[in-house]
């Protein structure tokens, strides 16, 4: 029975019951057969003989009576026609009753018992035909020795035989009412028994069942207790082959997965706040590098805006020198009057030269300090690029939590991309600036060179005045050489000090989106030791 399922112990319980149950049934339709057989005996035999033996004897007496009084016997009376008529009715009615009692002759005692009184009744009829015949033809003393003497004697024994089969009849009426009361009371105990046997069935099938349904249940219970404290280890060991074995099996399948998923759970929690703090110190990195950034291009704008301040004074001041250019030719042209005018010009010429050459060195270290930001800017685009692949790679470890971040890191490396770039177009007009200045330099120094060659022969102004002219004709293009290359540094400035301003937005964007990694961190941090501590309470 310890195998069996607990729809079979059910079943099995279900099944004693109602063959208790139907027990109970058969018993009792039993006791009740029995009882409506005597019952049935009550009714159509015992008291219908009762009443109609009764009857035939109350007739009997009426007809013994009647017969008396035809004979003028009783009171000194005499015979009247209605007392004969009243003799027709009780003989009718005796005969009436005889054929009722004789439809409730049962057994073969009764049937001797009547056989006997129908004898006695024969005779008593063939009797009192013969007193009544002789009472007619006015044989009164034969009448009533007759009377006395044979119809006395027939009807008194026929009374007594009529007694006895009342005496028989009431004695099967009793017996059969004993019988009715001895099937009753053994009804009455075989329900009583039955019903305490079906009890007590129920109760022990229930019992078992209770056991076998609730030790398991207990059990369960318990582990549940245990895994509701973070206690993963504990099993399920029923040693049952029912539906609780089936539980037990689940339960046991489900706990080992749940301690694989728990185990798993803690390694990644560990996992991901690595990948936190690694992804924190490269955001910090990061973030200080954006800040490095925004100083360079702020010192870088600075420059810038000083490198179109000086350009805008070469280009004024080589205005100015092409004016004096121009004024040296008329000078030249006017011939000896205005050769002290020319000299006057030629040292102005001389003065704005040396100034060119200082303005052109000036922007020469500043193109050189410009190159050297531009170095340190593509280090650190490059830097930056590489903490946001590190980021990335880190955010791409730390799964569905690192999204957010890997996000943030895609649009660092963007941002680092087209910082390289714009420094990339710096350098080159950096460059293109460079290559400016150096021709300006080198056509200022031809300049100077020939504006002191044309002082030396402004002495020999006589001799030289052709010369002088001729070389002043020919420094107004170089002039103006000068003058577009002026105006090609200012132009270049210009972009230069446009794509500083694009570096700028670009840091603004990278700090902003350095600040949003860092929202980021915070809360993957949250979510990392929030995870931790949910998972570090369980025991695998």
């Amino acid at each position: 029975m310890k195998n069996w399922t607990l729809r079979q112990r059910i079943l099995a319980s279900f099944a004693v019951i109602i063959a208790i149950m139907l027990l109970m049934v058969v018993v009792s339709y039993s006791r009740l057969l029995k009882i409506e057989a005597s019952e049935n005996s009550v009714r159509d035999d015992a008291i219908p003989g009762v009443y109609y033996s009764s009857m035939i004897r109350g007739a009997w007496v009426d007809s013994y009576l009647q017969t008396q009084e035809l004979l003028g016997l009783k009171e000194g009376q005499g015979v009247s026609s209605e007392d004969a008529a009243d003799y027709k009715a009780f003989e009718s009615r005796l005969q009436e009753q005889m054929a009722n009692y004789r439809g409730t002759v049962v057994t073969d005692e009764d049937k001797l018992e009547f056989a006997a009184f129908e004898k006695y009744h024969d005779a008593y009829l063939k009797t009192q035909d013969a007193v009544l015949d002789l009472h007619k033809r006015n044989l009164e003393a034969d009448a009533v020795k007759l009377f006395h003497e044979q119809l006395t004697p027939t009807w008194y024994s026929g009374r007594m035989k009529l007694n006895d089969i009342i005496g028989e009849n009431k004695k099967v009426a009793d017996k059969a009412m004993a019988n009715i009361d001895e099937a009753v009371a053994a009804a009455k105990v075989s329900m009583f028994v039955s019903l305490l046997v079906a009890v007590l069935a129920a109760g022990f099938c229930g019992l078992l069942l209770m056991r076998a349904i609730m030790a398991p249940m207990n059990r369960i219970v318990q582990i549940l207790d245990i895994m509701r404290t973070g206690d993963l280890s504990s099993r399920l060991n029923l040693e049952r082959k029912d539906e609780f074995g089936a539980v037990e099996t689940g339960f046991n399948d489900m706990m080992t997965e749940l301690t694989s998923l728990v185990s798993q759970a803690q390694r990644s929690s560990v996992q991901v706040t690595t990948s936190v703090t690694e992804i924190a110190a490269t955001s910090k990195q990061q973030q200080a590098t954006a800040t490095e950034t925004a100083a360079t291009t702020t010192e870088i704008g600075a420059t810038s805006r000083e490198i179109a301040a000086t350009s805008r004074d070469l280009v004024r001041t080589m205005t100015e020198v092409s004016t004096a250019a121009d004024q040296a030719s008329v000078l030249a042209g006017s011939g000896q009057q205005g050769l002290a005018r020319m000299e006057d010009t030629m040292h102005s010429v001389m003065g704005a030269a040396d100034l060119v050459n200082a303005k052109l060195a000036i922007l020469n270290e500043k193109a050189g300090n410009i190159n050297q930001v531009v170095v340190t800017i593509v280090k650190v685009a490059d830097q930056t690029n590489l903490l946001s692949l590190n980021a990335a790679i880190e955010a791409e470890k730390a799964g569905e939590y690192g999204r957010g971040f890997a996000v943030v890191a895609t649009e660092v490396r963007r941002l680092a991309d087209q910082t390289a770039v714009a420094t990339y177009d710096i350098e080159q007009m950096v460059r293109e600036i460079q290559s400016a200045v150096s021709a300006g330099v080198m056509g200022m120094d031809k300049f100077s060179e020939e504006v002191r060659r044309g002082m030396a022969e402004v002495q020999q102004v006589g001799e030289q005045l052709s010369q002088i002219i001729h070389q002043v004709q020919a420094l107004a293009p170089r002039v103006l050489m000068v003058n577009e290359g002026m105006q090609a540094q200012a132009t270049g400035a210009e972009q230069i000090n446009h794509a500083l301003v694009q570096l700028g937005d670009a840091s603004s964007q990278t700090v902003e989106s350095l600040r949003q990694a860092s929202f980021a961190i915070d809360e993957l941090s949250q979510v990392a030791v929030g995870l931790r501590s949910g998972v570090s309470r369980f025991k695998v």
